[in-house]
């Protein structure tokens, strides 16, 4: 699969549970806004609604891709009772997909493995809001742009993946100058570091940051783009022309 993707994905990974007769998928399982497999039972699991990992009951929100858990390893910071999937509550290697406020993690568990018990343990000690149980065993296998980091037991044939793309991060700056000469930098730099700032900006924490040939003098390193802005309109305020680069 990973061969086959024009845009390859950052980590990929194995997806729900299928049969192994017939290759099918179990459970429920959505594909960008197109219901794949639907069954009456397992309806909870992990879904995508507007670019963000979220947890819920397919069917009850707008998923733009979905996959069953199996079973639902914690749920609101807690333990749950498990119920079902008592079949598979044995030590065995475990793809695990789980979430909080702050990250989101995918677990790939060697052997020998862990039970249900020892996996919500962990997922406590990690302080995650949410996880669900993937299809594992033979399946569990993580590629890490094409380089497999899992012990490969075997390369088995799955019905689903899962593929994450990780986007790099855009970094704006808000760039004053740039200088053929070092000392005429360094004094232009020294009265943008003299500027009055009632915005926030960091004026004083300005700084030069040398590209190719030329001193640049630059002021901040934003994530957001609209932060960036307002240091350049404030900057016009006050007879400066400044632009935004990345």
């Amino acid at each position: 699969y990973y061969d086959s993707c024009a845009v390859k994905p950052t980590i990929l990974t194995n997806g729900g549970f299928f049969s192994m007769d017939n290759g099918g998928t179990c459970f429920n399982y959505m594909d960008n806004g197109i219901i794949i497999n639907s069954t009456s039972s397992y309806k909870e699991g992990f879904g995508i609604i507007n670019g963000e990992l979220k947890y819920g009951i397919i069917g009850t929100e707008k998923f733009e891709d979905f996959v069953s858990g199996y079973p639902v390893l914690i749920k609101a910071g807690k333990k749950t009772q498990i119920t079902y999937a008592k079949e598979l509550n044995y030590k065995a290697r475990r793809t695990v997909l789980a979430y909080n406020k702050f990250n989101i993690y995918l677990i790939a568990i060697e052997k020998p493995g862990m039970a249900f018990a020892e996996m919500q343990n962990l997922l406590l000690a990690l302080k995650v809001d949410y996880a669900i149980n993937l299809d594992g065993g033979g399946s569990t296998k993580v590629l890490h742009n094409g380089t497999c980091i899992t012990k490969d037991w075997g390369n088995r044939a799955v019905d689903n993946v899962m593929a994450i793309y990780l986007k790099p991060q855009i970094i704006y700056r808000v760039q004053l100058g740039a200088f053929g000469s070092k000392s005429n930098a360094d004094a232009f730099l020294l009265k943008i570091k003299a500027l009055p700032d009632t915005i926030g900006a960091g004026y004083k924490n300005a700084y030069i940051r040398k590209i190719g040939k030329y001193y640049k003098v630059q002021v901040g390193a934003f994530s957001v783009k609209v932060n960036a802005i307002k240091v350049i309109n404030d900057l016009k305020s006050k007879g400066y022309n400044a632009f935004l680069t990345t």
